[in-house]
């Protein structure tokens, strides 16, 4: 197994992919954190911007941006992990390598999750040093010296992981690259939202706070907040674990069941 997920790195490591992917997640989240810390509590921003950096929860909003926005390219990286195989028919020699599909699954989840992980720290790391500045910046305090906030930057690199999971699971899934990247975004950007609005007309709203980018939201939020429509944080990391767990589960079933030649 262990010789199965350094094979996993070293994919990883030789295509040109990743680091494409990771630098232009570093500039997405760069560009949304100075977006977000200088439109807070500017009322001639409209009603998307957040309320004053005085507000702890803005500044959790400011640094939380890897898990809010920045999981898409993490999650693009999972699917070419497992699509890229089937892609350029690579997966065929891999499973005559190691006949037993599972333990090659299992190695590109484990890959996946490691580093999802790698680029969550990365990502955080980012959005809480050029977040932080822009705080003081404007009179505001950082709070780095709160526990409850770097429990919350654990919370978005460990979401960015399974983030990843997820992609490798969705590509699994659906074996093509372009139709599982554009599926797993659609679905997360836009379906869950039209979801969670239909779920809430038939009074199921219950119901949304346990899907996938609700649960990540409720991994920002303070443990000791109420009347919110979200999870409690603990609740939405296993919620959102779950989530990325059950897909590469799911991957890995229907990719075991199929012939891939």
């Amino acid at each position: 197994m262990r010789n199965l997920v350094r094979a996993e790195f070293r994919k990883v490591a030789t295509t040109r992919m990743w680091i494409g992917l990771v630098l232009g997640g570093l500039a997405i989240v760069a560009f949304y954190v100075v977006v977000i810390a200088l439109t807070a509590g500017n009322t001639a921003a409209g009603g998307n911007a957040l309320r004053s950096l005085d507000d702890p929860g803005s500044v959790r909003a400011v640094y939380g941006v890897p898990l809010e926005i920045g999981y898409i390219l993490p999650l693009v990286l999972g699917v070419t992990m497992i699509c890229g195989e089937f892609r350029h028919g690579t997966i065929t020699p891999t499973f005559l390598a190691t006949p037993r599909r599972s333990r090659v699954l299992a190695a590109k989840v484990v890959a996946a999750a490691v580093v999802g992980l790698a680029i969550g720290v990365l990502f955080t790391v980012m959005s809480t040093g050029l977040g932080s500045i822009i705080v003081a910046a404007r009179g505001h305090a950082v709070l780095l010296q709160s526990g409850e906030m770097w429990r919350v930057l654990v919370l978005v690199a460990v979401g960015v992981g399974v983030w990843t999971v997820f992609g490798v699971g969705f590509g699994a899934l659906l074996k093509n690259q372009v139709a599982a990247i554009v599926t797993a975004l659609v679905l997360v950007g836009i379906v869950e939202g039209l979801l969670s609005l239909a779920l809430d007309w038939v009074h199921l709203g219950g119901v949304a706070k346990f899907l996938p980018a609700s649960a990540a939201d409720a991994m920002l939020r303070p443990s000791n907040i109420h009347g919110s429509d979200l999870l409690p944080w603990w609740a939405g990391a296993l919620v959102l674990l779950a989530w990325g767990l059950g897909t590469a589960l799911a991957g890995a079933l229907s990719t075991m069941r199929r012939d891939v030649s």
